[in-house]
């Protein structure tokens, strides 16, 4: 089974506006012969049109990117997550959980109930992975 987090979308005006100035840098480097900026502009242009995903499965912890329709993966498999940690309180009424692989640290917006089903996979798959809630409290 595969469970999605909960991305934000990208507002349009906030495309626009990256379109804009990646045109611009373009332009730029056409008129002014000033080539330092067009790497610049051809990236901005391809990042206003990918798209990410959070995926939670048996295999592991994946974060798939899509450009140009092509399809590329940031896996994590079980057995290098070392700790999980929830936090019910900062996206509410959804969940964080948070994969940690060393310092290195994952944030996933899940819903109530496939985190809930997400605990039970991490259970199964690999149990010695403690799921801790974060504690809020200061001292």
């Amino acid at each position: 089974m595969e469970y999605y987090g909960i991305l934000p979308e990208r507002k349009p005006w906030v495309k626009i506006a990256v379109i804009l100035l990646s045109m611009y840098a373009i332009w730029d480097t056409y008129t002014n012969g000033n080539w330092f900026y067009l790497p610049f502009g051809m990236i901005l242009i391809l990042a206003t049109f990918s798209s990410r995903k959070q995926v939670v499965s048996d295999i592991g912890v994946d974060i798939v990117y899509t450009v140009l329709g092509q399809h590329f993966h940031n896996m994590w498999e079980w057995d290098v997550i070392l700790a999980v940690h929830t936090d019910k309180l900062k996206s509410a009424p959804n969940v964080e959980m948070h994969f940690n692989k060393g310092v290195i640290n994952r944030r996933f917006i899940l819903s109530k109930n496939d985190t809930r089903d997400v605990i039970e996979l991490i259970g199964s798959v690999r149990p010695e992975i403690s799921v801790t809630e974060v504690n809020h409290n200061k001292r």
